[in-house]
C-alpha cells in the first residue's frame, strides 16, 4: 500500500541518501547543499576511544564497589566475632570476681589458709582530737 507523499528508502543510516540505480542528479550545485559528509576517521576513532574510556571507567567503578562490599562484609563478620569474644571475657571477669573463686585461688594457688575467727580482733579508733581544721 502506498502512502501519498512517501518516498522510498534509499539510504543506509550513516551512509546518507543514495540515488536510485541508473538516476543521476539533475543539478549538482543543489545537491552539494544536501550532501552529507561521512564522519572522518579521526571522529570515529575519538568516538571509539570515548566509548572504551567510559567502559573502562564503568568497569573500574563496579570493581571498586564490589571490593568495598566484600570489605564491609569482612568487617561486619569481625565485629560479630569481637562481640562474642567480649561477652566471653565479661563472663570470665564475673567468675574471677566471685568470692568463691577468690577464696579457691588463694588456697590453691597462693597456699594461704583461713585463720581462726577467735584469733581475730578489731580495734576501734578513737575520734580525732586534732582541732586544727
Amino acid at each position: 500500500m502506498a502512502v501519498i507523499g512517501a518516498r522510498p528508502v534509499t539510504g543506509l543510516g550513516l551512509l546518507g541518501r543514495r540515488a536510485r540505480h541508473g538516476q543521476r542528479p539533475a543539478d549538482r550545485s543543489a545537491d552539494k547543499r544536501r550532501v552529507r559528509r561521512l564522519p572522518g576517521v579521526p571522529a570515529v576513532l575519538v568516538a571509539i576511544l570515548a566509548a572504551a574510556g567510559l567502559g573502562l571507567f564503568y568497569l573500574s567503578q563496579s570493581t571498586h564497589v564490589a571490593a568495598t562490599g566484600y570489605e564491609i562484609n569482612t568487617l561486619q563478620r569481625r565485629i560479630s566475632e569481637l562481640a562474642v569474644e567480649r561477652q566471653q571475657l565479661l563472663v570470665q571477669i564475673g567468675q574471677a570476681r566471685s568470692p568463691s573463686t577468690i577464696e579457691q585461688r588463694a588456697i590453691e594457688d597462693l597456699g594461704l589458709v583461713q585463720i581462726d575467727q577467735a584469733l581475730v580482733s578489731f580495734t576501734i579508733q578513737p575520734p580525732s582530737t586534732d582541732h586544727s581544721r
